[in-house]
């Protein structure tokens, strides 16, 4: 029984039954009532009729053959009537005193005790000797002094046969009051369970994200409201739900590409979200095995500290392996109830930062220990002059030369920070013009050479004829290779020889400035670029330099949209590769 349509049907056929057959019996009983009270009216008339005809109007010794019992006997209803005595026996007329039937009813022992009585269910035997059913009526009269019972009874059969008949239309009328009420619930019920079935099938439709269609609405009553409701809450979830899909898509997006990594876990610990960022920064960290412990534990956290923080509580901490530095913090998260659904973790690359902090404190620690070294020979000499060393002119001379030297030094030193703090914070963009590279190494050859007559080396360029144009601010150029012969010349025995060659490609020019130095070790390449890194600091310092010539090429270099890089062989000299992007223009 899953449809309502049958269950609305059974239901008013049921409550249709039960009213007729309550309403049916009422009926029945009253018109049973109403006949016995009518029989029971003819019975007393009848009655009345023999006391009137009979007892009255003829003598006692004459009742038994009266005619007028021919009189009484002729009714419609076919009524007996007879006299009893006072022991309700029949004593007229003559056809039921020959009989002598014994009568002893109720209706006959009321009328004993001196009373009218009438009885509905008597059963008595017919004049054939038949047991019949009878309404009986007794009446007690008195004739000189002595006590007689006036008798009448009628059949019950045809009140039976009438109430039969009655209850076979009753149960014909119920019958085809059921079969109509079957009939028009069936069609008020699809009224009713149509547009059930419709919203039934438009929910299914909305469910499987189908909005397109609407229910038709066909009445103005609660269905029509109900169908125009739906049909309200359709569009509206429907936006709704875009307007989530959209938030939704938004924040995988943002999740998905934002440089943060970001861990969810439910509040059994399990991962149910982790963004591309997060398994970059801790590869394995999306395992299914891999709880919310192992994960806190990993990254330095104590797990029963999170498991006890409030939602509007914070941890932090740093995770470093031998490649990143990883700022980690977690957090709970609770549903509107307040109840813990679980745990967010939030992991940032802070390895860049952290370099820099680094180099930061490097680069302070290095100025400071450029500048003390310096500082600290200067106060010496300048305090041995003052306490008489100045009286000795040829040693006065010498501690001058060398608080000159030393202050020559800290200027070099000054000066190549200042450049840095230009290139670094760019308060002055580059001019740029279209010069040639071939003369621009030609300049810089020329200069470094009177620094490599005073070693007796040599700085040989190879022969080029064509003009090799790159977009670039000459003066800076021509500082980028001049410092690396510089270097070269410094860092190369004497009578040795400097070459400097030019490779042209489709994209670049290279200049290769090669050196038979000492050389560098190889875990030095890489990092001869930064700043105040020495290979040698001692040679280095005795030598003048300030440790960031080569990081002022680089930076120089990297301004003009090309590189530097050097190879070498410790002892066997090194070689620097200067890459200028080639100017096209003129191609």
């Amino acid at each position: 029984m899953n449809s309502i349509k049958l269950k609305l049907i059974i239901i008013y056929v049921a409550v249709a039954l039960v009213i007729m057959t309550i309403s049916g019996t009422f009926m029945l009983y009253n018109l049973r009532n109403v006949e016995v009270e009518r029989t029971r009216g003819q019975l007393s008339r009848h009655a009345d009729s023999i006391y009137r005809l009979v007892v009255q109007g003829i003598e006692q010794g004459h009742w038994l053959e009266s005619e007028a019992w021919q009189l009484l006997g002729h009714n419609e209803y076919d009524i007996h009537g007879m006299i009893l005595n006072s022991l309700g026996m029949p004593i007229a007329p003559d056809v039921f005193f020959r009989a002598g039937l014994p009568v002893n009813d109720r209706a006959t022992i009321a009328a004993v005790e001196g009373s009218e009585g009438f009885a509905r269910d008597s059963v008595g035997i017919d004049l054939q000797g038949v047991a019949q059913q009878w309404m009986t009526f007794a009446r007690p009269v008195e004739v000189d002094g002595e006590t007689f019972i006036i008798y009448a009874r009628i059949r019950s059969q045809f009140l039976n046969e009438s109430l039969s008949r009655l209850v076979m239309v009753w149960v014909t009328a119920v019958a085809i009051s059921l079969v109509l009420t079957i009939i028009f619930w069936f069609f008020v019920g699809n009224t009713l369970t149509n547009p059930i079935l419709s919203l039934s099938r438009h929910a299914k439709a909305i469910a499987a994200g189908d909005f397109t269609q609407d229910i038709s609405v066909r009445s103005k009553d609660e269905i029509g409201e109900l169908a125009n409701n739906f049909n309200h809450m359709a569009k509206e979830l429907k936006a709704t739900l875009s307007s989530m899909v959209t938030e939704k898509n938004k924040s995988e997006a943002i999740l998905q590409n934002t440089s943060h990594g970001v861990l969810a876990y439910d509040v059994a610990g399990v991962l149910i979200h982790a963004n591309t960022a997060s398994i970059e920064l801790l590869p394995g960290v999306d395992n299914p095995d891999m709880l919310v412990r192992q994960t806190l534990t990993l990254l330095g956290f104590e797990p029963e500290e999170i498991y006890h923080l409030s939602p509007e509580e914070t941890r932090e901490t740093t995770y470093e392996n031998s490649q990143l530095v990883i700022s980690a913090s977690v957090t709970p998260y609770s549903s509107q109830q307040g109840c813990l659904d679980g745990f967010i973790i939030v992991l940032q690359d802070i390895t860049r930062q952290a370099k820099l902090e680094n180099m930061r404190k490097e680069f302070v620690a290095n100025v400071s220990h450029e500048l003390r070294t310096p500082l600290t020979s200067i106060r010496t000499y300048t305090e041995t002059l003052l306490e008489g060393a100045h009286e000795d002119p040829e040693m006065a001379v010498k501690f001058l030369g060398v608080i000159d030297d030393e202050a020559k030094r800290m200027s070099l030193l000054v000066s190549d920070l200042l450049e840095l703090s230009r290139i670094d914070s760019k308060q002055t963009s580059l001019e740029l013009d279209v010069v040639d590279l071939v003369a621009l190494l030609r300049l810089a050859v020329r200069q470094g050479q009177f620094l490599a007559d005073q070693k007796n080396q040599k700085i040989e360029m190879e022969e080029i004829n064509a003009s090799c144009f790159i977009e670039a601010n000459a003066a800076r150029v021509n500082q980028v290779v001049s410092n690396i012969i510089s270097n070269s010349i410094k860092y190369s025995p004497e009578s040795t020889t400097i070459f400097v060659t030019l490779e042209i490609t489709r994209k670049y020019y290279r200049v290769f400035i090669q050196d038979q130095g000492i050389g560098i070790p190889q875990e030095s390449l890489g990092r001869i670029f930064e700043r105040f890194y020495r290979v040698d600091k001692a040679r280095a310092r005795a030598m003048g330099g300030t440790g960031l010539g080569l990081a002022i090429v680089k930076e120089i270099m990297e301004e003009h949209g090309g590189s530097v890089y050097a190879t070498s062989k410790q002892g066997s000299g090194t070689t620097m590769i200067l890459r200028f992007n080639r100017y096209t223009s003129f191609d």
